[in-house]
């Protein structure tokens, strides 16, 4: 019981230095470069997709709370988005909302964009029931696997 006690601890002490960092970068006080996310229109993300060495590009477009997936794989756009993608949309809101993100208002208005109509609240649940809407940009170069 002791060891699972302990188990159970380190987990959590991990699941918040995680936490506190990502609501660190969204604040820039810990990334030397770059611009705080409250001031810009668009975040740019790569992601390593899956266990396979193959590297999408997410831009984050905060006015419209969507994700646009950059993906030169062939074939990988018409399916369902990968398990960090979706991961990403769901948790977004919530480190948004936690590293009050939308109280910084001096630029944007978060609350009069159409996006975010009925979206924010007092409560995370609120926030955690809309997650950031993912889609695939069309028309871009393509390559197979084999070609990598």
């Amino acid at each position: 019981m002791q060891t699972s006690m302990q188990e159970d601890y380190t987990k959590l002490c991990v699941v918040a230095r995680n936490e506190e960092s990502i609501t660190n970068t969204i604040n820039r006080l810990s990334i030397s470069v770059g611009l705080p996310w409250h001031i810009v229109d668009e975040v740019y993300i790569p992601i390593n997709c899956g266990k396979k060495f193959h590297w999408v590009l997410a831009v984050i477009v905060l006015k419209k709370r969507v994700i646009r997936m950059y993906d030169s794989l062939l074939g990988t756009r018409n399916r369902d988005p990968s398990t960090e993608i979706y991961k990403l949309s769901v948790t977004l809101p919530t480190y948004l909302f936690d590293s009050v993100f939308f109280e910084k208002i001096e630029r944007t208005d978060w609350t009069n964009l159409n996006a975010y109509k009925d979206k924010l609240g007092q409560h995370t649940q609120i926030v955690n029931q809309h997650p950031f809407d993912v889609e695939y940009v069309q028309n871009i170069a393509q390559q197979t696997c084999a070609s990598l």
